[in-house]
This record gives C-alpha cells, structure tokens and sequence, in this order.
C-alpha cells in the first residue's frame, strides 16, 4: 500500500472486517464490523486508520494480493 488514496484511508481497505459503504450522494465511508461486537471501535472510524488493535488482513491481503 503505497502512494495515493491508500496512504489517506489507512489500513481499512485490506481489512476483513470493513465494508464500504456509499451514501446516496456517492461518498464512500468504512463501516468496521468490529464494531457490532465490541464497544471499543468506531462504527465509521476517522481515516487514515494508520494502527488498529482489532485489524486482520483480507482475503487478498492473505493470499498475497495487492490492490
């Protein structure tokens, strides 16, 4: 992840527990599924995330993609 919008969004978009969602005006937010579950994460966390404690890579990011 280097460069571009990866370096203002952080950690979320290779993230297994954030989904993206878009509003009707066409902003884009990251929901963290965490959140559901555990009080401590922000539904819509402030981006860039840089460090978080309940983050664990996506299916790409284990399988050694790259987007």
């Amino acid at each position: 992840m280097s460069g571009g919008a990866a370096d203002r969004i952080g950690l979320c978009p290779n993230c297994a527990f954030a989904r993206i969602v878009r509003s009707a005006k066409g902003s884009r937010f990251y929901l963290c599924r965490r959140a559901e579950t555990d009080p401590r994460f922000p539904k819509y966390p402030r981006l860039p995330v840089l460090r978080c404690e309940g983050y664990e890579p996506g299916q790409d990011e284990r399988a050694g993609g790259s987007r």
